[in-house]
């Protein structure tokens, strides 16, 4: 069965509604945040390791995002986006202009997790056919949201990116450590540009994730 995270009950109550009595996948509120979430998901990970249980097929990461602008046409509020990739965004030195990688001859930082393609393509073809398009593309972890459209459009340019959020590359990378397939669906709540929380659409965007996660849930082999 899968693995269902998500940072907060707001953003995992709705797939719980969705999904039909019976329907196979375990569920972790993993906290807001990479630390959270990394603590979390290794304790729950580790300890069915220890007491010798099945592994999962797979972890399904679900929740909200804020779009970045992007001149080439971006995701839009209510948008279902799929990550190809997740990157820690602000882990480096950070001034007003840049964001500057900590990689030297001496330090070798790892900062991007490429996702699970196949779970990734049997995503995308499971919701389509569910007449659902999602938005593919890269995805950027922060410890600090963005609030201005400034900083937003400095981590797209730099990563080339769709959205970001708080907690997608620390379960990739703990994924990657216990050789488990990730798949990150997120939908979006807001645009990155200078702070307005008037127009946020937090309830819509958990309920659209949620329901298509229930469809995830359902479609996606298990055995």
């Amino acid at each position: 069965m899968y693995l269902v995270t998500a940072a907060t009950p707001f953003e995992l109550d709705p797939l719980l509604r969705a999904c039909p009595p019976g329907a196979r996948f375990e569920s972790l509120v993993c906290g807001v945040g990479p630390v959270e979430t990394a603590l979390r998901l290794s304790v729950l990970l580790a300890r069915r390791e220890a007491a010798g249980a099945p592994r999962y097929r797979g972890v399904i990461n679900i929740g909200v995002a804020g779009a970045y602008r992007r001149p080439e046409g971006g995701a839009d509020l209510l948008d279902l986006c799929l990550a190809e990739r997740e990157v820690l965004g602000d882990l480096g030195i950070c001034d007003e202009e840049t964001i500057t990688s900590l990689r030297s001859d001496t330090l070798e930082i790892v900062d991007a997790f490429d996702l699970d393609r196949p779970l990734l393509q049997e995503a995308d073809v499971l919701l389509a056919g569910h007449g659902i398009h999602c938005r593919r593309g890269t995805f950027v972890t922060v410890n600090c949201v963005s609030a201005t459209s400034r900083r937003g459009d400095l981590l797209a340019r730099r990563h080339e990116a769709l959205c970001e959020n708080m907690e997608g590359a620390a379960a990739a990378r703990v994924c990657l450590e216990y050789g488990l397939p990730l798949l990150e669906l997120r939908c979006v709540s807001n645009l990155v540009e200078d702070r307005d929380p008037r127009t946020w659409r937090l309830r819509a965007a958990s309920d659209r994730c949620g329901r298509a996660a229930a469809l995830l849930i359902n479609g996606l082999p298990h055995d």
